[in-house]
């Protein structure tokens, strides 16, 4: 019978006052750095929980540190991308935000032309759980002292033509394309604000 403590085990389901080795330091920190390259975890977020792992003393201090990171039963399932592209609509979809914060998630349908405006303001779109109108996908973007942040399914093959001046546009290292997630083309401009892709984090997928 195993012992539900195995030293190379520091999923969710380790834990106890079993004292951590080195190695267990070292396969912790090395599970963080891989989390923060595919962008589960911020740098901020991993240097914080490197800095936890190096004084971990037990099981019980580093196993707080990839319980969301790590499943019990395995790496966990990539969501259905779920298509409609019978009833797709020809005309672009508007998201604007002056002076506000616009977010969209969980069920909604993404078109095939999308403009984006942020000007003093935030976009927030989640398109894990979304509905896709084509398989690609063209997002305008406007932004001005504004910002927008976009995460995409596992998968998706982002192409980033966003021109910034004083502002940047950012997309995280995402899972390689697969084919079965959407292209998507991210045109336009950002001055003094930013546009981020990602894919989803842990704690996306807890809300």
């Amino acid at each position: 019978m195993s012992n539900p403590l195995e030293p190379s085990d520091v999923g969710p389901a380790a834990g106890g006052d079993l004292t951590a080795s080195d190695a267990d330091r070292g396969h912790v920190i090395s599970l963080l750095n891989a989390a923060q390259a595919e962008g589960r975890l911020t740098p901020v977020e991993r240097d914080q929980r490197i800095a936890a792992a190096r004084l971990a003393e037990t099981f019980d201090d580093l196993v707080p540190l990839t319980r969301d990171l790590v499943s019990p039963t395995g790496p966990a399932a990539r969501p259905v991308v779920t298509y409609d592209e019978a009833n797709a609509t020809d005309a672009a979809d508007q998201i604007v935000a002056i002076f506000a914060g616009t977010t969209r998630k969980h069920t909604w349908r993404v078109r095939r032309n999308t403009s984006i405006l942020a000007m003093f303001g935030g976009v927030e779109l989640d398109l894990t759980k979304a509905t896709f109108e084509a398989h690609e996908l063209t997002f305008n973007v406007f932004c001005l002292f504004g910002g927008v942040e976009v995460v995409v399914p596992p998968g998706t093959e982002v192409d980033s033509q966003v021109m910034a001046v004083f502002g940047g546009a950012d997309v995280r290292k995402l899972t390689p394309p697969d084919g079965s997630a959407p292209r998507l083309v991210v045109k336009g401009f950002c001055g003094f604000g930013g546009v981020e892709v990602r894919n989803p984090k842990a704690r996306d997928r807890r809300h």
